[in-house]
């Protein structure tokens, strides 16, 4: 009789565990996740970090720089406007505070096969699109094949690996995965669950390519209400948005307008700030942080000047090389470059020392070994050694070895013997190449006005070895046109990554996408190397094997210097007039989103 207690004791717990993680999924959940088990638990009434009872209505003002051309969020053609997301839901979402786990919104429930073979959505049946017809899994089917055809090449890359789409009913569709020599990939389920779904209806007689800007109909808590090219975007608010009561969306979604302004330069973007014109300005420009904050506002009360150090993921600043270009096919002269590039100096001279040296592409990340990599790395990297540079498989690669005083003369002395070494010698004063006598002369574009500095400075130090950097400035519709056709040298380029890397690096360091216009591999790498340690990532089983393919995959695009590691910081820092807006207190681990959290006090 004890036993038989027992037993039905462990069926209990088992069916309890398993109605919450994926691989042992018994029954459809409302939750997945890539690794062990969501952090809420079924039945949860909100997300940790949102103000459950934010007050609803009122108006957020944002300014950015640059311009807009498109509100087609999913095509390569144009520059889309910012806050596209907001008006078009996914099957699932996930949240700030959970890395790996994706939680229902269209999709009510998901039944993810415990080999990652399959997973199949069951629809809210309330979930609508914005004229009030049902999300079906027609629609979802419709969405995939149509971004495969027509969208971002991001999406072909994708959804290659479905095998078959299988409508069961109106509320229910089954996707069935290619297997890879590896087995099933962990994490496109989770790929698709971030699918924000179009409507079949909307778009089936409709060029998509070339929508413009005529908004498509979405399902989230935002439509787009007025468009004004490269001006501004207005959203408004759903009122009867059907997903606002999940719990995956309470305390978010508060405002009835967000409305995003653009402007030409930081000057003018500061300058109206200042004068109220808009409600929140996030800071980019470190001295500018330090040394313009003493306008009347401020110290009246009116604005708040808010600086939180946060344990978040964050945008790494590089600048990079387009490996089309010939010119860049030696790494010596890569490496040479890199060693030019005096961060020390220009942290104290242009940011305040508020930066610090990026010394991975997943800064701020317990992914970052800070220039350093461990034996299991350097086991991992072995079979690549042929298609690497010697210099990967060093314990602390060159760059971030420790240098003697004056450590920018003696970077200096390398990046002179480097270019020696390439073929760049001194002639004149000049650096030319010793059979053509062509001298060294490269052009860096930018489109912002705050990184002109950052060139001069650069320019300074490669001067010093013979090198000429022209500084090219162009407006944000001839900078996005030039960097999509790969018709640049070097631009600065940020790097974002997630808690929970995946297939999104297979994308980005695909030999196929580097000759795709419109794809994210930029620098234009093409490494069969890289290319296996990026798709590794996504085939990780535990969160021991991510962070071991991640360092692999992170030391391996560092030590082929595809681009000059420049720096990163972990601080918020904005201000706001804090009469109008009001926000949930700040977790570091989590920092903050205006538009989704926020809310207006009047």
């Amino acid at each position: 009789m004890q036993k038989l207690f027992r037993f039905i004791c462990s069926l209990i717990f088992t069916a309890a565990v398993c109605n919450y993680i994926s691989t042992c999924v018994a029954e459809p959940v409302s939750a997945i996740s890539r690794f062990g088990h969501p952090k809420y638990p079924a039945g949860f009434k909100a997300l940790d970090y949102v103000n459950p009872k934010a007050a609803k209505g009122g108006r957020i003002r944002i300014g950015t720089i640059g311009t807009f051309d498109s509100v087609n969020k999913d095509i390569a053609k144009g520059t889309v406007a910012e806050g596209m997301l907001l008006t078009f839901d996914p099957l699932m979402k996930k949240t700030q505070d959970d890395a790996h786990s994706w939680y229902g919104v269209i999709a009510e429930k998901a039944d993810l096969a415990p080999d990652n073979s399959s997973i199949t959505f069951y629809l809210n049946p309330k979930a609508k699109f914005h004229d009030g017809s049902p999300i079906t899994a027609e629609d979802i089917k419709f969405s995939i094949e149509l971004l495969m055809e027509k969208g971002l090449p991001r999406y072909k890359k994708y959804y290659s690996q479905i095998e078959k789409m299988e409508i069961i009913n109106p509320g229910t569709i089954k996707f069935i995965f290619k297997k890879g020599n590896e087995g099933y990939d962990r994490e496109l389920p989770m790929i698709i669950a971030n699918l924000r779904v179009l409507s079949k209806k909307d778009l089936k007689d409709k060029d998509f390519q070339s929508t413009g800007l005529k908004p498509i109909m979405g399902s989230g808590a935002y439509k787009v209400s007025k468009v004004d090219q490269g001006h501004s975007i207005v959203y408004e608010r759903i009122k009867d948005y059907w997903a606002a009561d999940l719990p995956i969306n309470v305390g978010q979604f508060n405002f009835d307008i967000i409305e995003i302004q653009y402007y030409k330069n930081n000057h003018s973007l500061f300058e109206s700030f200042k004068a109220g014109e808009f409600d929140c300005y996030f800071e980019a420009d470190e001295k500018q942080w330090h040394t313009a904050y003493d306008f009347k506002a401020l110290k009246q009360g009116k604005v708040k000047k808010v600086e939180v150090e946060h344990t978040r993921p964050i945008a790494v600043r590089t600048l990079i090389f387009n490996m089309k270009d010939p010119l860049f096919a030696d790494i010596r002269l890569r490496k040479a470059l890199a060693y030019a590039f005096d961060f020390e100096t220009m942290n104290k001279q242009l940011f305040h020392n508020a930066y610090h040296r990026m010394t991975s592409l997943f800064a701020n990340t317990y992914f970052d070994s800070k220039g350093t990599v461990s034996d299991d790395v350097l086991k991992a990297l072995e079979p690549y050694r042929a298609e690497l540079d010697a210099g990967v498989f060093d314990k602390t690669l060159d760059i971030f070895k420790p240098q003697p005083a004056g450590g920018q003369r003696h970077a200096l002395m390398i990046a002179d013997k480097l270019l020696t070494e390439a073929g760049w010698v001194i002639k004149d004063g000049k650096r030319v190449h010793k059979e053509t006598g062509k001298p060294l002369v490269i052009d860096f574009m930018v489109k912002d006005q705050r990184l002109e500095k950052l060139v001069l400075e650069y320019a300074r130090s490669l001067k010093k070895l013979g090198v000429v950097l022209n500084p090219l400035r162009v407006d944000s519709v001839q900078y996005e046109q030039i960097v999509l056709d790969r018709k640049f040298q070097i631009i600065a380029h940020s790097w974002t990554n997630s808690l929970s890397p995946g297939i999104e690096q297979a994308y980005y360091f695909s030999r196929e996408m580097a000759d795709v216009k419109g794809s994210s591999n930029y620098i234009g790498i093409k490494n069969s190397a890289i290319e296996t340690l990026a798709k590794n990532v996504s085939l990780a089983k535990t969160e021991e094997e991510l962070k071991l393919y991640v360092q692999a995959l992170d030391r391996a695009v560092m030590g082929m210097y595809y681009f000059v590691p420049a720096f990163y910081d972990n601080k918020l820092c904005f201000a706001y007039w804090q009469e109008r807006l009001g926000m949930p207190v700040i977790d570091p681990a989590v920092g903050t989103n205006a538009m989704e959290w926020w809310w207006a006090k009047s």
